[in-house]
């Protein structure tokens, strides 16, 4: 058991729907938890840009996922939400998945029912049986040595299947012991709906349109309890990283950046000058 798991339970338990922080590393993460967000979520795409500098096309292992998840752990203390990818194989891939992410101090982890790896030129290769995603999830359960740890049944069901399919898996993945479903490709309030009804679990809904996601009390009354905005905060810092060495590399003045800087005072309480100063006044003799 532990306190990130716990806080990560008190979110979903409550009837209302909590907004996640999309981070994408320990300094993104830290922010996030200097911000009071209560959930931080580590999704596939901007996690494998940030550690590895790869496309979102699964050039990263399970090994590179856990350790990117431990260094966000060991530097914030946030309940961390993370995508798992498939488990990283088939259901025995996933027992070992599952134990490598706990041991990290990961609050939930998501085990997607996306067909893996990507095939060439296909846009999109469609999703996996149920019967396959169903004895994943059964397997991350019984993986788990902390009862606490959540697992996420997450679904692209609805952007890729009818509604009925959709919501047929949903109803067997509420099966497996899994404990919260992950939406993405919602393309409707009709589709949070027909969710809601197919599971009496928590929802976490990725990217909803806005007619739904500008709208708390539609998504808490049908039972979305994380509300996840996809990564815009890691694509306006992109920007600003390949602006500013731009800049100062097409000869532009250090001084035309000074307004786009951190304060000294930001910079001092992100990297948390002041707590280590305090250790070395306690513990180093002079």
């Amino acid at each position: 058991m532990s306190v990130a798991r716990e806080k990560f339970r008190q979110v979903i338990g409550r009837d209302t729907c909590t907004l996640a922080a999309n981070i994408f590393d320990p300094l993104s993460a830290r922010i996030a938890h200097m911000l009071e967000y209560e959930i931080c979520v580590l999704s596939g795409s901007v996690g494998k840009v940030a550690n590895l500098g790869v496309p979102d096309i699964v050039l990263s292992n399970m090994s590179d996922v856990v350790d990117h998840c431990r260094r966000i752990t060991r530097i914030a203390d946030v309940s961390l939400m993370v995508d798992g990818e498939d488990g990283f194989g088939n259901a025995v891939n996933v027992v070992r998945t599952v134990r490598e992410m706990e041991a990290a101090g990961v609050a939930a982890i998501e085990i997607e029912d996306n067909f893996v790896p990507k095939q060439f030129n296909v846009q999109d290769p469609g999703l996996i049986s149920t019967k396959e995603q169903v004895g994943k999830l059964k397997a991350a359960v019984a993986a788990r040595t902390d009862s606490t740890t959540v697992i996420v049944a997450r679904s692209a069901a609805f952007g890729l299947c009818p509604v009925d399919e959709a919501t047929d898996r949903i109803s067997a993945y509420s099966e497996t012991g899994a404990e919260g479903v992950m939406l993405t490709g919602v393309k409707s309030r009709e589709h949070i709906e027909a969710a809601h009804r197919a599971t009496s679990l928590p929802l976490f809904v990725l990217s909803p349109p806005p007619e739904a996601r500008n709208d708390a009390a539609f998504l808490a009354a049908n039972g979305v309890r994380i509300l996840m905005l996809g990564n815009p905060v890691f694509a306006v810092a992109e920007k600003a990283i390949y602006d500013s060495l731009k800049h100062l590399k097409d000869g532009g003045a250090m001084e035309d950046l000074s307004e786009k800087q951190a304060s000294p005072a930001l910079l001092r309480a992100v990297n948390r000058t002041d707590e280590f100063i305090r250790l070395q006044e306690e513990y180093l003799s002079n």
